[in-house]
C-alpha cells in the first residue's frame, strides 16, 4: 500500500521531531549499522515497480511487440497482445515472469526482458530552510548532498551542522543528524548517504 504523505504535515512533523528531540545520533550511527548488518552486506532488496515508472519491455527476435510504456496510476502497463498487465507492485524480474506467462500464447517460447528505463514513482522530501524545498522524485544512488542541491541548496539561515534526515525504520520513524560542513569540505564523507524512498531531509 503507497503511503499517501503532503508536504504540510511533513514539515509539522519534522517541527515537532526537532523540538523534542533531545541527543540525536548521527547519521554515522546509521552507516554503522548499515555495515555492520548481514542484511545490509547483501544486494540491496530489489526496486518495486509504481505509478509513474516508465519500462522497457523487450521480446527477443518479435521487435513489433516490444515497446517502452508508462506504468498508470492504476498500476498497469499497456502492450501489444497481451494488452493490460498488473507492473506496480512486482520487481522487475516478476513482471519479466508474468509476461512471460501471458506471452507464451502468442510466442513460441518467449525471451522476455523488462528494464527501468526511468524511475518516478520513489520520492523524498526535502524541508525547513533550504531555497526550494518540496517533493523529489528519487534518482538512483542520489545522496543527501545532491539532494540538497536539487532543492536549490541551503538558503543562508540553516543550520549547516545540524541537518536533520527522518527515515523508516522497521515501521519507526528515526532521526539522524547530518554535518553538512563536514560533507563539503571533505572531513566526513561516509555521512553523504545514499537516500531511500520516503527519506525526509529537514534543514531548521
Amino acid at each position: 500500500m503507497v503511503k499517501k504523505r503532503t508536504i504540510a504535515a511533513l514539515f509539522i512533523g519534522c517541527v515537532f521531531v526537532v523540538s523534542c528531540a533531545g541527543n540525536v545520533p548521527s547519521v554515522r550511527t546509521l552507516v554503522k549499522q548499515q555495515e555492520t548488518s548481514q542484511h545490509a552486506r547483501m544486494s540491496h532488496n530489489p526496486y518495486v515497480i509504481g505509478p509513474g515508472d516508465i519500462l522497457a519491455v523487450n521480446i527477443w527476435k518479435e521487435p513489433e511487440l516490444s515497446k517502452e510504456s508508462a506504468v498508470r496510476l492504476d498500476g498497469k502497463i499497456s502492450l501489444p497482445l497481451v494488452n493490460d498487465v498488473k507492473a506496480a507492485g512486482l520487481t522487475c524480474a516478476e513482471l519479466r515472469e508474468r509476461l512471460i506467462g501471458r506471452y507464451r500464447n502468442y510466442v513460441e517460447s518467449p525471451e522476455v526482458s523488462v528494464t527501468m528505463v526511468e524511475s518516478r514513482s520513489k520520492k523524498i522530501y526535502v524541508l525547513g530552510k533550504v531555497n526550494q524545498p518540496g517533493e523529489y522524485t528519487l534518482q538512483k544512488d542520489m545522496t543527501i548532498v545532491q539532494a540538497l542541491s536539487l532543492a536549490g541548496g541551503l538558503d543562508e539561515w540553516a543550520s549547516r551542522s545540524d541537518i536533520r534526515l527522518i527515515r523508516e525504520i522497521n515501521g519507526t520513524e528515526k532521526t539522524f543528524k547530518v554535518d553538512y560542513d563536514a560533507i563539503v569540505s571533505g572531513q566526513d564523507l561516509s555521512q553523504n548517504i545514499q537516500l531511500q524512498p520516503d527519506d525526509t531531509i529537514f534543514l531548521p
